[in-house]
């Protein structure tokens, strides 16, 4: 059974990464800043070394000199006490209502009023950081402190996973697997999509699961009218000869699996959907296994251009960062100009060793009007990513 915590030896190598990136860019000190987000997920960089994911927001300080404490300042008072028993941070107390004030005070007390803090926000892709308000304040009140964002920086330490995390990881993917396999039993003809959400999540809730995505549009095989899964279930209820496309994340503790797969209602898949099928598994069986240590977005690109090839487009990422939240590496829908105009991708980022990255090929046509998405989250190895889910690759008929 997997402890819901990590060893002392996990966070205790957590800390020393963060020790030599605060030495490497002289930060007396972090402040790394989190909201509920998604599920919760976009407390990702103050989980990894509180083990806290707060239902609102949360800030942790965490001081460079060594016999100073880290702080955990939660964001509603109410939520304090199942703060302390989750987080191994020494100190955890209430934000109150001017967390800016707060954090400076706790800054002043252990004696930075002077140079550098880094500021760890949500996440350097998109600039997402702390509240504006609460910056204002820690400016005015420490006025002689330099304050730099390093949250791409901070995130970076989390890139590649322990095989702790990993373990976590494969422990949620079961349970994302499970949710497909669940549809695949539920899928009747005259069930509504609300209907099948609520059977999806309740199949892996009450195993330990939590809910990160649960995305689902069903439609007539043969009358399509989207080509991704829908943010918001509907109350149409399923015919046979509909097909379900799905994007299903289930978390254990923080940690969540990223599964996508065809369903097809009551009727073998039609030739069309086989055709688009089979170009999304080949690839996927391409980026898998060119994702080896050293090779680049670019070469994911590439490797993708038989969905270019078979005069189709995606809309939705082909490969994305995951585990604990989204980011890199990544490669959106850009990618179609490279196969439409046969030019050759930039390398990008490069792939390492230990990443875990979903691989999600989603071809469409060119009206949008029909896609799939078929993906698993991997982990890259020296051969190749490895599914880190055990659903086979193949089309998921319901017999309805």
């Amino acid at each position: 059974m997997l402890s819901r915590t990590f060893s002392a030896a996990e966070m205790q190598r957590r800390y020393a990464l963060v020790q030599q990136m605060l030495d490497a860019q002289e930060l007396e000190a972090v402040v790394v800043f989190g909201n509920s987000g998604v599920n919760r997920h976009n407390h990702a960089n103050g989980f990894w070394l509180s083990q806290w994911q707060d239902l609102h927001h949360a800030y942790l300080v965490v001081p460079r000199a060594e016999d100073q404490q880290p702080a955990l300042f939660v964001g509603l008072a109410n939520h304090v006490p199942n703060a302390r028993e989750t987080s191994d941070v020494p100190t955890v107390e209430w934000g109150g209502y001017e967390p800016g004030r707060t954090i400076a005070e706790r800054l002043t007390s252990l004696g930075i009023d002077r140079g550098r803090v880094g500021l760890v926000g949500v996440d350097a892709t998109w600039n997402i950081g702390m509240p504006w308000v609460h910056y204002l304040a820690l400016r005015e009140l420490l006025p002689d402190v330099e304050l730099v964002d390093a949250t791409a920086e901070y995130a970076a330490l989390r890139r590649i996973k322990s095989d702790e995390e990993i373990e976590r990881l494969r422990g949620a993917a079961q349970l994302s697997d499970l949710a497909i396999r669940t549809l695949q039993e539920v899928a009747k003809p005259g069930i509504a999509e609300t209907e099948l959400v609520a059977l999806v999540e309740e199949s892996y809730r009450r195993r330990g699961g939590t809910t990160r995505i649960t995305f689902l549009r069903s439609m007539p095989m043969d009358a399509p009218n989207g080509c991704l899964p829908a943010q918001n279930p509907s109350d149409r209820r399923l015919e046979r000869g509909d097909v379900i496309i799905t994007e299903f994340s289930a978390s254990l503790w923080g940690y969540s699996g990223q599964v996508h797969r065809p369903v097809f209602v009551g009727a073998e898949p039609t030739e069309a959907w086989l055709r688009m099928f089979d170009v999304a598994r080949d690839a996927y069986e391409r980026v898998t296994a060119g994702m080896t240590p050293g090779s680049t977005e670019g070469d994911v690109i590439r490797n993708a251009s038989v969905i270019g090839d078979a005069g189709y487009a995606i809309y939705d990422d082909l490969i994305h960062g995951y585990g604990t939240d989204y980011g890199p590496p990544l490669v959106d829908r850009s990618c179609v100009a490279h196969w439409r105009d046969a030019t050759e991708p930039p390398p990008g980022r490069v792939i390492e060793r230990g990443m875990t990255i979903v691989v999600q090929p989603n071809p469409i046509t060119p009206d949008e009007r029909m896609g799939l998405q078929l993906g698993a989250l991997t982990v890259v190895a020296d051969d190749g990513a490895k599914s880190l889910h055990e659903l086979p690759f193949e089309p998921l008929l319901a017999v309805g």
